[in-house]
């Protein structure tokens, strides 16, 4: 049976470590991203090495581009295994933190996450499995100060993927969230922070973690991961 798996925020970064781990282990993998330029790169790396993939240059906050999403992914099969790894952060004081920084934070975050799970779920309750996988930090699970919007964005995608998991599992749909700590990746650089890099976690060792809990057999799932 073929394994689909759609990433989002697939062209950098965890997203684009979990591409390559997952089509070298058999998934035909989906990248979304809104830079094709990077999309192409990690897709060339996936087909040298015999693997393969898709690519999807689109916004996931935005409804439409879902809708553009779901249709071409559809295309490739039927996606069984959905990773939400999209994600942005901005860090500052709360009384300098504009409307703009709040929407877009919450938009690609939450909003993102949301309108992709629901676009793929009706298929996995109809093929009777799936696989939902919520990048979420450790601010999901724990505040920081200056991080109030990044913060309320994970502990929501927490509460949204806790709820899912109750939901679903009836529909033998597994929902993990992944809470890791800070990673060495560009998801830093933009960001307007100056955190020593190389004390970072790797995130081949990130990647590996995450696909060994969405490759739980059978019945067992790795529900939460603090890493």
């Amino acid at each position: 049976m073929s394994k689909i798996a759609i990433i989002t925020g697939a062209s950098s970064g965890i997203g684009r470590s979990l591409s390559i781990d997952l089509a070298e282990i058999g998934y035909r993998v989906v990248l979304v991203s809104r830079s094709d330029k990077k999309l192409q790169a990690v897709s060339n790396k996936i087909l040298e090495k015999g693997g393969e993939c898709l690519t999807i240059s689109a916004d996931i906050s935005i409804p439409n581009e879902i809708k553009k999403i779901k249709k071409e992914a559809s295309s490739f099969g039927d996606v069984s295994l959905v990773v939400n790894n999209a994600g942005v952060g901005k860090f500052d004081k709360i009384e300098d933190i504009t409307l703009d920084d709040w929407n877009f934070q919450i938009d690609v975050n939450l909003r993102g996450s949301f309108l992709i799970s629901q676009a793929f779920i009706p298929n996995m309750k109809k093929i009777k499995r799936g696989t939902l996988v919520f990048i979420n930090s450790v601010a999901g699970k724990q505040a920081y100060p200056y991080s109030s919007v990044y913060v309320s964005t994970k502990h929501a995608l927490r509460g949204l993927a806790d709820s899912m998991r109750e939901e679903l599992r009836k529909d033998n749909i597994k929902v993990i969230s992944i809470y890791p700590g800070a990673v060495n990746t560009p998801f830093w650089n933009d960001t307007g922070t100056n955190f020593p890099m190389e004390e970072m976690l790797k995130v081949e060792n990130v990647s590996k973690s995450i696909v060994n809990a969405i490759e739980a057999p059978d019945n067992c799932t790795v529900e939460e991961m603090l890493i």
